[in-house]
């Protein structure tokens, strides 16, 4: 489904919407992609449309992440560039804007208004009180009500949907904004999920779905629901083909999510579970609820369920007052764990949490040396454990055409979320094609494969 715009003016209220252009930039996790897209659904109903030029804009939004230091960085120095644009609204939203909404609004003049991530459904109302002349207004008000009901929108023409399941997290990690940008855990009902990817496969062509939260394996705990119920519901759908799920938290994975691994047909074979650190004595520090040994079972017990499955993980270096042998004991984990990847991040305070009251003896330049002792070793191991792709035949979604090494190839991923690279005879377009190709050589960080047959774009 692409946005469309009516040539003729949109009246919504009082106030008429002739045809403008909204440049859209977003920031952080997969949340914020699947908020940008319900930004864009909702401007469409007022004759917007979007485009990658800044100059060509008449509405600039920003959709902000206030996780990572570097994409709080990078939005300050875009949103201070764009005080030299005249004629045009600019708004800010996500987890920047529900935090810090009044300080952005007294510091950048030229910046018109700012909502938070529980008023994204009501991003027309804010533009229409922009464009009737309001300025200098926020709207951060948490949603106060139990229920949490929406209907996934989507911009794009691709097979592909993010959809939110669970909103929120209960965990409040000292090192963790999350709770304080995006509130406490709400599901929605297992039969609005259902009901909601059901109209994306059989009016929109979407094949493969990511269920989206910010502890999503904690979904349905409220209801009486579980992931695994989810899951094993959205398996029935005819012409669903994959279903991806993030972020999860160790603490909640169950027994039954854990069997339903080894049961689904239509699950990834790729589970994203962070630990954060190898080091009991950090995660306790970090408040995360497990230890290193609780982990390492729950990683045996997937694996068993599955053995096909690949496990991914976040960590990070550097944690306030972090010694030499808790860095160490990271380091031993990964040589345990062999990850398929990992993100890999140096600590960086968030203001209001408890680790930024924490006194804190590290500088930046052991973080950054662990950093990278850590990436260094985890690199070594990713190519150790892709070089069992070698052989094998995968069916993959094909996802662009990229320039790799000076060449043009075909890029996609595999049903265990690894990048592939292949090449095909000149002029014939794959994307969003499934196909099969049997990979010849791999690498850390990407495969070579060649190409066997095209299934075209959707499968029976």
């Amino acid at each position: 489904m692409e946005l469309t715009t009516n040539p003729e003016n949109k009246q919504v209220g009082d106030l008429s919407f002739p045809a403008r252009k909204v440049w859209l930039k977003t920031y952080g996790c997969q949340m914020n992609y699947h908020d940008s897209e319900r930004i864009l659904a909702h401007l469409s109903e007022l004759n917007f449309t979007p485009t990658d030029d800044q100059n060509d804009a008449d509405l600039l939004l920003f959709n902000t992440c206030a996780i990572r230091d570097l994409a709080n960085q990078k939005f300050y120095s875009h949103l201070g560039e764009t005080k030299k644009f005249k004629d045009v609204k600019i708004g800010v939203s996500g987890c920047i804007a529900q935090t810090d909404s009044k300080e952005l609004l007294k510091k950048y003049k030229h910046l018109n208004f700012a909502f938070g991530t529980d008023a994204v459904d009501n991003v027309k109302e804010m533009v229409y009180r922009a464009y009737a002349g309001e300025d200098k207004f926020a709207v951060t008000s948490w949603d106060k009500t139990g229920d949490y009901s929406i209907e996934t929108k989507i911009t794009h023409g691709s097979p592909q949907a993010f959809v939110n399941i669970i909103k929120g997290c209960d965990k409040f990690c000292s090192y963790c904004i999350v709770p304080f940008t995006r509130g406490r855990e709400k599901s929605r009902r297992l039969q609005e999920v259902v009901d909601d990817v059901t109209k994306l496969v059989q009016h929109s062509g979407i094949q493969e779905v990511t269920l989206l939260g910010q502890n999503v394996n904690s979904y349905g705990k409220d209801n009486g629901e579980s992931l695994a119920q989810l899951i094993t519901e959205l398996e029935k759908i005819s012409g669903l083909q994959l279903i991806r799920y993030t972020t999860s938290h160790p603490y909640d994975v169950s027994d039954e999510l854990i069997a339903v691994h080894g049961t689904s047909k239509k699950l990834s074979n790729h589970l994203h579970l962070p630990i954060q650190s190898g080091s009991n004595t950090v995660l306790q520090r970090m408040l995360r609820e497990y230890t290193v040994e609780h982990y390492l079972g729950l990683v045996e017990k997937l694996r068993k369920s599955n053995p096909n499955i690949v496990i991914s993980s976040d960590i990070i270096a550097g944690f306030p007052n972090e010694t030499q042998e808790e860095h160490q004991a990271t380091l031993d984990l990964l040589k345990q764990a062999r990850f398929d990847f990992i993100y890999s991040y140096a600590f960086s305070s968030r203001p209001g949490t408890k680790a930024a009251r924490m006194n804190d003896i590290l500088d930046d330049e052991v973080r950054g040396q662990r950093l990278r002792q850590i990436q260094a070793q985890q690199i070594e191991i990713q190519a150790e454990v892709r070089q069992e792709m070698v052989g094998k035949t995968y069916r993959v979604l094909v996802e662009e055409k990229t320039a790799f090494k000076n060449e043009e190839k075909w890029k996609a991923r595999t049903n265990c979320n690894r990048i592939v690279h292949f090449q095909t005879s000149a002029g014939e377009n794959l994307q969003w094609n499934w196909v099969d190709v049997k990979v010849v050589s791999a690498t850390a960080l990407s495969c070579q494969a060649e190409f066997i047959t095209s299934y075209g774009r959707f499968l029976n």
